[in-house]
């Protein structure tokens, strides 16, 4: 069970895409991306990917040097193959802009676009479908039919993001179970449903076969909001709804990016955020409570943990992320 610095699993997972053809730049990204899942204490998003991300290459599913296009385009809109930064130049023109993504595989952490839309001093919201990686439950329910469908906002500060905002749809993101299965834990009451629909705590009847299902977090109001983010990004963006059917990950992706100075001063935008910031951590706090803390705040105290004290990897992830490098594959259930 090795305990890792950031910095070295960031030069081992960019060693690991570049090998297969990534370019430099673009294998740096990814695994920066990656470390910082683990750093923010999201192993679910985290290095635990890295044999996904090479498997889906190997299989020819993800394209290493893929050629970005924009599909369709106005002042305010965009249909491309990628692009978080084209949302955010177009707001800043205009005030408000609207981006789909199609053809993409596994997009990672959403807060890390809209975190780069907050440094910017604009608004970003995102919402991403996976229109063949059902693993979740519509209420009442009990079998998949549709995707963890997250949900993200960034909202700027006057020294960078405000608040962090990123969560699935349904009880929790499926990597979540993910790291549950691989450090052979079982998971919290309340997740799952196993094959039958019979609430279950054991990740491998998630996995199968036959294979289980996530339930949507706060009930019917998880489930509502997936079928919105279908909608909003599997419907508008190209890539489809949820539908029957087997294919590699697929996510389909609309980012929204508002820019704050065309409603009021950014000046009075960051005082009013603060002040809001401050009324909710006035309130009392319940017993054993360790404090209020905003969306953003949780990640941030870890990364320092983390980043002082190196990036815990069990020993299944550990095997994986090994053979990756030697150019192998190690069998996986995480086929959802």
């Amino acid at each position: 069970m090795p305990i890792v610095k950031a910095e070295d699993l960031e030069t081992l997972a960019s060693r690991i895409f570049t090998a297969r053809g990534v370019p430099e730049s673009d294998a740096a990204w990814i695994a920066a991306l990656l470390v910082r899942a683990n750093l923010r204490g999201h192993d679910s998003h985290g290095v635990i990917r890295i044999a996904q991300y090479v498997a889906s290459m190997d299989k020819g599913e993800t394209n290493p040097t893929p050629e970005i296009r924009v599909l369709n385009e106005t002042p305010t809109t965009a249909m491309i193959d990628y692009g978080i930064e084209l949302a955010i130049d177009k707001a800043r023109a205009s005030g408000l802009s609207a981006v789909t993504l199609q053809r993409t595989n596994h997009v990672g952490r959403l807060a890390d676009y809209v975190e780069l839309a907050a440094l910017q001093g604009t608004i970003g919201l995102m919402w991403v479908n996976a229109p063949l990686s059902a693993g979740v439950a519509p209420w009442g329910g009990a079998a998949r039919r549709l995707a963890t469908n997250p949900h993200a906002v960034g909202i700027p500060g006057p020294d960078g993001p405000a608040l962090l905002l990123d969560f699935a749809t349904s009880v929790v993101a499926e990597g979540k179970m993910r790291v549950k299965f691989n450090r052979k834990e079982q998971a919290p009451s309340g997740w799952m449903l196993d094959s039958e629909g019979r609430p279950s705590t054991d990740p491998q009847k998630f996995y199968g076969p036959p294979k289980g299902s996530l339930l949507p977090m706060g009930e019917h109001k998880g489930y509502g909001l997936a079928l919105v983010v279908e909608i909003l990004a599997g419907i508008l963006s190209g890539t489809g709804a949820a539908r029957d059917g087997i294919g590699p990950v697929r996510n389909g992706t609309l980012m929204l990016v508002i820019d704050p100075r065309r409603f009021l001063p950014l000046t009075s935008f960051h005082e009013q955020v603060a002040d809001l910031v401050a009324w909710v951590k006035s309130a009392p706090l319940v017993e054993n409570s360790k404090g209020i803390l905003v969306p953003g705040e949780p990640e941030a105290r870890t990364e320092a943990d983390r980043r002082a004290n190196g990036i815990f990897v069990e020993d299944e992830t550990w095997a994986q992320i090994q053979a990756a490098e030697r150019g192998a594959s190690r069998a996986s259930p995480f086929q959802t």
